[in-house]
């Protein structure tokens, strides 16, 4: 699992860098495998690790997971702004007290960031709109960090997460219930225009809980289905199989009458019959574990680090092949620092933390 997270994190540093915004599943897709993956993640944690006694361990587990990398990242993105004189701050001055007050307490907490993307300027004031875009002032550009939107999704899910996983039914009830309201904005034409598409939670709830019902009835059957060396192969097998399919992904054609619809929900129907094999092949290979540990801090950070070579280097370099490998390298480098230099000192924490939970 470690090595296809990274590259679904990869995914979408691609979306952001001109010309590649085909590479590999593309933006949205990357971030709603992400969200399975967590879904899958959190239940094995409740539900068959039962690692915490009270609720607010795992909220500060969580809290320790996110905002420190989160935090440090925004830190540098402020810096550099003050240094290369950004018009970041100039956007504030634009903005009526309610929208710089909303920007502030979500670049502070990250709850919120997600609602920011159903913000807009109309007449002066701070409105709710169905598309951020149509706006006087781009409000999403005054979030340090703007891909950090989708954290605030995760941290949606975590809170409701003690609450829900536990029950099967409740689970099933939800999916539907979100499936339902995908389908009804879809209907009345908005739920495939930006922001509906993957930034709105109730919608997106279906894949968090997909990712539940995976571990939930998935992992365990494959369990009894498999002695331990077969499910190992399996693993094995699935997971390198899956890596070339997101590598292959760009290049696979559309059915013939049907469009994107077979090939992509091909894609989500793969993904949720292989995630307790990933999850198996990780635990396998400790090497997998660690690029792993990558995905997060990558995607956190490329934002900044595309800006910052888009600083120091000709833009017009941007249709050659450069721009790509330097922007990967440079994400992956970063994250390395910022997984060595952060993450690793915050996971001594949460373990001892996890200990005494």
């Amino acid at each position: 699992m470690g090595l296809i997270r990274t590259l679904l994190a990869l995914s979408v540093v691609l979306v952001h860098v001109p010309g590649y915004q085909a590479a590999l599943v593309g933006g949205q897709f990357a971030v709603q495998l992400f969200y399975m993956i967590s879904g899958y993640l959190i239940s094995y944690i409740l539900v068959e690790n039962k690692r915490y006694e009270k609720i607010s361990d795992f909220y500060f587990s969580r809290y320790l997971r996110l905002y420190p990398v989160y935090f440090v990242v925004a830190l540098l993105t402020l810096l550099t702004y003050l240094m290369i004189n950004s018009s970041y701050f100039g956007l504030y001055a634009s903005l009526p007290w309610q929208a710089s007050t909303e920007l502030i307490l979500s670049n502070t907490f990250l709850f919120g960031q997600d609602y920011v993307m159903f913000s807009a300027i109309k007449n002066g004031a701070l409105v709710f709109a169905s598309n951020f875009q149509d706006s006087e002032v781009s409000l999403w550009a005054g979030l340090l960090v703007p891909q950090a939107w989708t954290l605030g999704l995760e941290l949606s899910f975590y809170l409701i997460a003690p609450f829900i996983l536990h029950s099967r039914k409740l689970l099933i009830g939800l999916l539907l219930l979100s499936l339902s309201l995908r389908a009804y904005l879809i209907s009345i034409g908005i739920g495939l225009n930006d922001p509906w598409t993957y930034r709105f939670f109730p919608t997106e709830l279906l894949f968090f809980i997909l990712g539940a019902l995976s571990h939930q009835f998935l992992s365990k059957l494959y369990s009894q289905w498999f002695e331990e060396s077969r499910l190992k192969k399996a693993a094995m097998v699935s997971t390198l199989a899956f890596v070339a399919y997101l590598l292959i992904f760009p290049y696979i054609p559309n059915v013939a009458g049907v469009g994107n619809i077979a090939k992509i929900s091909m894609l989500f129907v793969l993904f949720f019959f292989a995630l307790p094999f990933f999850f198996t092949f990780q635990n396998m290979h400790k090497l997998d574990g660690k690029i792993g540990d990558l995905s997060y801090p990558i995607y956190i950070s490329h934002v900044l680090v595309i800006f910052v070579l888009g600083s120091l280097f000709d833009r017009d370099i941007i249709s050659r092949g450069f721009p790509m490998l330097a922007t990967v390298a440079a994400c992956i480098v970063f994250a390395f620092m910022l997984d060595t230099v952060v993450s690793k000192k915050v996971e001594l924490i949460r373990v001892r933390f996890k200990a005494k939970a």
